[in-house]
């Protein structure tokens, strides 16, 4: 891709997926396929494959698991040069149950072994070693989400870091995400967060679930009122998206498209979407294209598009 192209970087927690082969419990499942996971670096790999400049801003283990992911994202286009090795801690990881449904598809349920991964000790001081700042500097776009300051208290303080560091002509995005275990007792706290993440954004994506489970309401219209400082929203489900751009809005319902697992989805959605404002398209073309991309995800049980 030309340098002159947008530079998009997407700051978060890259994990190991081990995704059972076939449908069923964990312990009836003998072989697992292994791929990359984690909520920005699925965006990361979608916006590259939409032509978008993406780097990775993260930690991972000096570990086969840490190599390989850097591998990843390497063969999909992405700069993983910000990627820092941990010699200390592993790669976070998560294992992938499925359960058949009538309809053909699959359901899949993630177990984590994230505890102490190397991403936990994401910092401020991290975000001013000279290849991470370099790369900001540049940054056209900061993709973050409400998993990352789940994590740990350094990489809460380095997201906080990311949003306080306001520089002309970068916006910042963020994807709510809500992760209800990583903030088991502590969901006030949680709650209150992620609200604050997603004031200070210039783009904000939730899901109507997520929405009702941490903002007491899916309905678009009373998010948009509840949240007016972002200029861009979008919220999303199964059928379709809403969004805003100011006090425009857009409505579009989801491709007709086969569905092998839906996780990850929403990631290429917001992939697409952030493609579309990026170069400059419509409202209703950055949703478009956020549904376009999203219907890749859709056709495997890989969190990521291919």
């Amino acid at each position: 891709m030309s340098d002159s192209t947008p530079l998009a970087i997407c700051f978060g927690e890259g994990m190991v997926a081990l995704v059972a082969a076939t449908a069923g419990p964990l312990e009836d499942c003998r072989t697992f396929h292994r791929s990359l996971a984690g909520a920005e670096w699925n965006t990361a790999i979608a916006l590259s494959s939409a032509g978008i400049r993406t780097a990775v801003l993260s930690r991972v283990g000096d570990d086969g698991f840490g190599r390989f992911l850097t591998a990843e994202l390497r063969a999909h286009g992405v700069d993983d040069t910000a990627v820092e090795i941990d010699d200390q801690a592993p790669t976070g990881l998560y294992v992938k149950e499925l359960v058949a449904r009538a309809d053909g598809a699959v359901d899949g349920t993630m177990h984590y072994y994230r505890a102490g991964s190397a991403a936990a000790a994401m910092s401020p001081e991290k975000l001013a070693a000279p290849v991470a700042s370099t790369l900001l500097a540049r940054a056209a776009l900061v993709h973050t989400s409400g998993i990352t300051p789940a994590i740990s208290a350094s990489a809460l303080a380095a997201q906080e870091a990311l949003y306080s560091d306001h520089r002309p002509g970068r916006l910042v995005s963020f994807d709510l995400n809500w992760r209800p275990a990583l903030w088991r007792g502590r969901e006030a706290e949680g709650r209150e967060i992620v609200s604050g993440f997603a004031r200070r954004a210039d783009i904000v994506f939730c899901t109507r679930p997520d929405a009702e489970a941490v903002f007491g309401t899916s309905d678009p219209q009373e998010l948009r009122a509840q949240f007016p400082q972002p200029r861009y929203l979008a919220v999303t489900d199964a059928s379709g998206a809403v969004a805003f751009d100011g006090e425009e809005r857009a409505e579009s319902d989801a491709l007709d498209a086969p569905v092998v697992e839906t996780i990850g989805a929403g990631d290429a959605f917001a992939a697409g979407f952030l493609a579309g404002v990026l170069t400059g398209l419509s409202l209703t073309g950055s949703v478009a294209r956020g549904h376009r991309i999203a219907t890749r995800a859709l056709l495997s049980t890989r969190d990521h598009v291919d």
